[in-house]
């Protein structure tokens, strides 16, 4: 496991303590807003906890006011206020139950909120280096684990500690020596507590652990299901995922156990308290020195009083499975932004799409991928970015779009360095297409309307058209209004490609990215959308990063990539006649081979692909 935070599938570093208050402080501030309804929750339980402990001592006045001296009157009042405080019991629980829940899911829903809210703060680095499941599992699984203890954890605990303090005021009311004797069990209850709390803790961290990697292989098998489908690796995928499934089990079990193993701990503790009752107690009555009345009211008493000691236990079982997970959704909300707007950052003008890299270094997990890069492209300008596989072209384009920093040198855009300006106005002017065309669940009109929510249904309808989306989306049941599903799985590469580029043009970016966008496009769709492509990067800088000859050919500037350093720079015609790198990429299809096959300028038939991804 890697120190510094990080998970190792599902894990996160760093067991949480039994209890820890930096991590309840910062719980009970999500509880802060709703001071009122608390307040009512504690009268409520208040009232109930009263009316609950009553029993006992009705059950005393009946014996030596009613049944001793034969006063059936007194006998019946006893009964009808054993019945109010039935009444009383039952209402003040209900209402607290439901005000509490309605506060904890009022905490919850702010916690969930902040939570997606930093995920979409995070720099990419943050996604590459931690399983997407086992970030679900911090906003579901754990926020759930929370919830439970926020909506009904904290509320047991008011419940028990003030019923709790009632039965002991109660037991030394009635009689000092009964209450002595039962509370010389304390201390064996309280050893008992230590050792079974300790065991707890550790399974706990246990279950908090293994229920990330459970998210993190079951997310990762569904997004691969296509490959395991492929390859025939649906029995060795399921033995892996019953393994991990089966490690979660084992851990919830332990934990299990060891809570229900406290149980009959507790059960005897208190037999033995109630027996020590029985025998000193029946002397006392013997003795004459208490009554009979007082004596069964103390038995039931005693019952009572190991029942919120018992419910205590579990509650502080409920907290170190709390803070366990407390301690990993805090440790996300304090996750470091790598990318951040300065505090002098301004809003970045609009510009006309100048780009300058100007020896620019960057590198990730201490490898180079880029060095000293420097180029300048021009307003309007359409760049090419060309090499093998590795070389640093997504790098250079993820860099001008600010997902990461240059470790040296300086990208600037209109001569604005793009660290002085705030993420959202730069990215704002940017348009990216990205290899993997991307959809969002619900209908293609809102896919294409993303970046530009406000545009008219004319305007939708023209961009499909410019990029040739407009027809196939015509021919669907139920046209724009067609919902895509879950990553788009409803069309085919290239719509979900086409829908991309309608996307980007409705935008209208000044600076264009596509990032290898045709790559998985036939070439029957790519010269059905060349002219779209024309119409999206007219006027606009342009970077592409293209696999295809016929999107490469028509650039301003190539700029071909090797090792992370720009090996050669020109237009078309230029490098071809250079016979060098790009000369062997473009005569040859394929990187890396030494052999040119062909010595010609253009090559014939449908566009081919220069190089691997």
């Amino acid at each position: 496991m890697m120190g510094g935070g990080r998970m190792s599938m599902g894990r996160f570093e760093g067991d949480a303590a039994a209890y820890n208050p930096r991590i309840a402080r910062r719980l009970l501030a999500y509880l802060a807003p709703h001071k009122r309804m608390i307040a009512m929750a504690v009268v409520l339980v208040s009232i109930g906890s009263g009316a609950n402990v009553a029993g006992p001592l009705l059950l005393k006045l009946g014996i030596d006011e009613g049944i001793a001296k034969g006063d059936f009157d007194a006998l019946s009042t006893i009964g009808a206020v054993y019945l109010v405080t039935l009444f009383l019991m039952w209402a003040g629980t209900y209402l607290q139950v439901r005000i509490s829940a309605t506060i904890g899911q009022a905490s919850l829903l702010r916690l969930r909120n902040d939570l997606f809210a930093k995920l979409n703060r995070l720099s990419l680095s943050y996604f590459t280096r931690h399983p997407l499941g086992a970030v679900m599992s911090r906003v579901t699984n754990d926020v759930d684990v929370i919830s439970e203890f926020v909506t009904m954890g904290v509320v047991s605990l008011v419940t028990d500690v003030f019923i709790l303090l009632i039965i002991v005021i109660m037991m030394f009311v009635l009689d000092a020596k009964l209450a002595l004797v039962t509370l010389i069990m304390l201390p064996v209850m309280w050893g008992a507590s230590r050792v079974f709390s300790a065991k707890a803790r550790n399974a706990f961290r246990d279950v908090r652990s293994t229920v990330g990697d459970v998210y993190a292989n079951l997310q990762e098998s569904i997004d691969g299901v296509r490959v395991t489908q492929s390859f025939g690796r649906e029995r060795t995928n399921a033995t892996r995922f019953q393994a991990t499934n089966q490690a979660n089990v084992a851990a919830s079990v332990r934990a299990g156990a060891i809570v229900s193993g406290f149980i009959p701990v507790i059960d005897t503790i208190s037999a033995i308290a109630t027996a020590l009752v029985i025998v000193v107690g029946g002397s006392l009555v013997v003795g004459g020195e208490t009554s009979t009345g007082t004596l069964v009211a103390f038995i039931a008493l005693v019952a009572r009083f190991f029942q919120p000691i018992q419910q205590l236990t579990r509650f502080y079982n409920q907290l170190q499975s709390t803070m366990a997970a407390g301690e990993k959704i805090f440790e996300l909300l304090d996750e470091p932004e790598e990318i951040s707007d300065s505090p002098s950052a301004t809003e970045l003008p609009p510009i006309t799409g100048r780009v300058d890299f100007d020896d620019v270094t960057f590198a990730y997990d201490g490898a180079d991928v880029l060095r000293d890069v420097s180029f300048t492209a021009e307003p309007g300008q359409r760049v090419a970015l060309v090499g093998p596989t590795g070389a640093g072209k997504t790098t250079t384009i993820n860099l001008l779009a600010r997902f990461y920093d240059a470790d040296a040198g300086e990208v600037r855009i209109d001569g604005h360095p793009i660290r002085s300006v705030t993420q959202r106005s730069l990215r704002s002017q940017l348009g990216i297409v990205p290899q993997d065309s991307f959809l969002f669940s619900g209908s293609i009109y809102q896919n294409i309307v993303f970046g530009r929510p406000e545009a008219s249904e004319q305007d939708v309808v023209d961009a499909a058209t410019a990029v040739g989306a407009h027809e196939f989306i015509q021919e669907l049941p139920n046209g724009y209004a067609t919902d895509v599903r879950e990553r788009g799985a409803r069309l085919s590469v290239g719509q979900r490609q086409l829908i991309c580029f309608a996307r980007a043009l409705l935008a209208d970016p000044r600076i264009l990215i596509l990032d290898e966008a045709t790559s998985s496009v036939d070439a029957r769709t790519e010269r059905t959308i060349q002219d779209g492509l024309e119409r999206l990067m007219r006027g606009r800088t342009s970077f592409v990063i293209a696999h295809r000859l016929a999107t490469v050919r028509g650039a301003d500037l190539i700029l071909v990539f090797q090792d992370g350093e720009i090996v050669e720079r020109g237009a078309h015609e230029e490098l071809l006649a250079r016979r060098e790198l790009y000369y062997k990429l473009y005569t040859t299809g394929f990187p890396g081979k030494d052999q040119v096959e062909v010595d010609q300028a253009m090559p014939q038939g449908p566009p081919r692909r220069m190089w691997g991804g």
